[in-house]
């Protein structure tokens, strides 16, 4: 009779790991429930067989235990034992129970190919949150003296923003980077002090030289001035012989003025668009602008702690990703469901239970709306603005996932009625949005990192090439001065490598010339 009992315990026991793939895998956490006057005995004899015992807990006659698939028949046939079961998995469930993937991430292909390694990201800027839980630090090092305070300390927060993009964790919680699997090296140098306000270009040159003597090929620097400078001129243009790509942000006054480093021919200059490809318009436009990526309400990781009191809303529909902040007051989730057109929501939209209303902005107050949703039977709201800018009304306090996106993107959704979408709302304290020239460079330095790792064997300049020749056109046909050549493209640019090579035509890959 015992041995059938422990043979019924120790199928039970297997069939629930068969069940629960991230449990099963070895080593393997157990409980063992014992008999009271057992329990003395069965801790010795697990001693004996090498097995970890995790925890004790006597007033429960229970053990937590550590073993190997090979050991679990052992287990189990022990004297004493009552019930043998897997120590389950538990979880926080605030910030860490949600991840979202910020729009930029497929919309310059990164999710399409693989980091194989070998390239390392100097990060120019105001410092790295080093123990941020969504941050790689293995593979992380820094300038002991960037002249602004140590590395590993970002009290701005927008170096650990950029550096987030570039190659946040892929760990269930918060974002995802361009290199998300902790294999990519960086090294940071913090030129700017607490308050963010100024560095020079003498602490660039500075900066960019140590850069290259920690073995950096690709530095990314969200930053610049309106004034060139002879030092940081030949500082970069020695870097840039020395097959380091260098890449900066085209800058925010939304004027047709240069930036610099941007502006430097050995530098390529970066222009910010949004989540519907349109131009930024902080985004400056030059002859030296060079590619696009996304840049308005970019998705990161922000100084523990220092993420806006607002929830985050996401909003992802067959190819749409939209990330903005949650109407005050709203629910946190996820729901899916089908998106309805409920006009200005003034009146009943009818049955739309299970569904998503999407309403425009105007004539009622939006608590309004979302009553008349919740009225209706919906899941969820979306008020899309009917003028330029965001939104982040204020409601009553409700379960209903609720938020607001732009004219734009309330234009995208329309013309996606009837398509399953999913809306989500959550709270990310060590996460926020930010926009400028300054988000948009960091997706080009990832790209340009996984690029490069798949052709090793090229240069800095035949990398430079194969991004620009590969981007995505945007506005204009072919060169302008508001996008460049383009959005950049990871997946077309390695493309675009195995038909072509590393070819480099002569003269300034700079701008429109070529």
């Amino acid at each position: 009779m015992k041995a059938l009992k422990n043979k019924t315990l120790l199928a039970a026991s297997i069939a629930t790991l068969l069940s629960l793939p991230a449990a099963a895998a070895e080593p393997l956490r157990m409980v063992l429930e014992v008999n009271a006057n057992d329990f003395d005995s069965v801790k010795s004899q697990l001693v004996a067989q090498g097995i970890q015992i995790n925890r004790e807990l006597s007033d429960l006659d229970s053990l937590a235990i550590t073993l190997d698939k090979s050991q679990l028949g052992n287990v189990s046939a022990l004297k004493g034992i009552q019930a043998f079961y897997p120590d389950m998995p538990r979880k926080l469930m605030s910030e860490g129970s949600t991840q979202f993937i910020p729009y930029g991430l497929p919309m310059v292909q990164g999710d399409q190919v693989s980091y194989q390694g070998g390239q390392k990201v100097c990060v120019i800027d105001s410092g790295y949150g080093l123990s941020h839980p969504d941050l790689p630090s293995a593979a992380v090092t820094g300038a002991e003296d960037g002249g602004a305070g140590v590395w590993y300390e970002d009290p701005f927060g927008h170096g650990t923003h950029v550096a987030g993009t570039i190659a946040a964790v892929n760990n269930d919680i918060g974002t995802v980077g361009l290199v998300s699997d902790h294999s990519l090296d960086m090294h940071i140098v913090r030129v700017f002090a607490g308050n963010g306000a100024w560095a020079y270009a003498s602490d660039l040159a500075h900066a960019i030289n140590e850069c290259e003597q920690a073995g950096a090929n690709i530095i990314s620097m969200s930053l610049g001035g309106t004034f060139s400078s002879p030092l940081e001129e030949r500082a970069i243009a020695k870097t840039a012989r020395n097959n380091v790509l260098m890449i900066a942000a085209a800058g925010n006054s939304g004027q047709p003025s240069h930036s610099y480093p941007a502006s430097y021919d050995s530098v390529v200059s970066v222009a910010a668009i949004d989540s519907s490809k349109g131009h930024a318009s902080f985004s400056q436009r030059t002859s030296q602008v060079e590619l696009s990526a996304p840049g308005v309400d970019v998705f990161s990781t922000v100084p523990q702690g220092r993420g806006a009191r607002f929830n985050k809303f996401n909003v992802v529909q067959d190819g749409l990703n939209v990330l903005h902040y949650s109407m005050e007051n709203s629910g946190i989730g996820s729901v899916t469901g089908e998106l309805v057109d409920c006009g200005l929501g003034t009146e009943s939209c009818g049955d739309v239970t299970g569904k998503i209303c999407l309403m425009e902005r105007g004539q009622i107050p939006f608590f309004q709306k979302v009553d008349q949703c919740e009225a209706d039977g919906g899941v969820g709201v979306i008020v899309r603005n009917n003028m330029p800018g965001k939104l982040i009304p204020m409601i009553n306090p409700t379960d209903m996932i609720a938020g607001a996106v732009t004219y734009q993107e309330g234009q995208l959704l329309m013309d996606n009625l009837g398509k399953e979408t999913t809306i989500s709302s959550a709270n990310f304290p060590d996460h926020d949005l930010m926009s400028g020239t300054s988000m948009a460079t960091p997706h080009v330095s990832g790209v340009a990192a996984l690029v490069w790792s798949n052709f090793p064997e090229c240069s800095a300049n035949g990398i430079r090439m194969a991004l620009r020749a590969s981007a995505q056109d945007l506005g204009e046909s072919g060169y302008d001065y508001a996008y460049g050549w383009g959005l950049v493209q990871a997946k077309d640019a390695v493309d675009y490598l195995k038909a072509n090579g590393c070819q480099v035509p002569k003269g300034n890959l700079k701008g429109g010339q070529g």
